[in-house]
């Protein structure tokens, strides 16, 4: 009897262990949150690392009003900085749909959840509305430039304006 007891307890302690410890959705989950985090980071490096539009462009942005301007630029920077990151927000959101028909741990689960109200808040639909609510004419004179086509330092260039601009001391 005894001989049966023990193998027994040990499968079943072995199979509670196994429940506790991240299973391949889990481990495949997070390595999308990785890749999608990384990707994150790097859109915001470059957008950081980009040097400021050259003169003519700041003297288009100035001929516009700052409100204006601040809408175009904070909503084109987000756009832009999502597209840079789009290949691997698109990979994340395929893993979490295929995984999350499977009955997931709860570390998945919340991994899920957590990674959910970050990469797909949805303010990226209201950086789309406030872009498209900006003038075709600032569209049009600012995307005829080559310097928005890649993710830039919305603030930077805020800030330069900001301080070169006479009538904005």
């Amino acid at each position: 009897m005894l001989n049966l007891f023990i193998p027994g307890l040990l499968l079943t302690l072995s199979s509670l262990s196994v429940a506790d410890a991240p299973d391949g959705n889990h481990y495949y989950i997070t390595g999308k949150i990785a890749e999608y985090t990384q990707a994150f980071d790097r859109c915001n490096q470059i957008a950081r690392a980009r040097s400021l539009p050259g003169e003519q462009i700041m003297a288009k942005l100035t001929r516009f009003s700052q409100h204006e301007i601040e809408r175009f630029l904070m909503s084109k920077a987000a756009l832009l900085r999502q597209e840079c990151e789009k290949t691997e927000l698109m990979e994340l959101a395929y893993a979490i749909l295929i995984t999350e028909t499977d009955e997931l741990q709860q570390q998945t689960r919340e991994a899920i959840s957590a990674i959910k109200v970050l990469a797909f808040s949805g303010d990226i639909r209201k950086f789309q509305a406030i872009y498209q609510s900006v003038p075709t004419e600032i569209r049009q004179t600012l995307e005829g430039t080559d310097y928005f086509g890649r993710p830039f330092d919305d603030r930077k260039i805020l800030r330069r304006i900001g301080n070169s601009s006479p009538l904005r001391k």
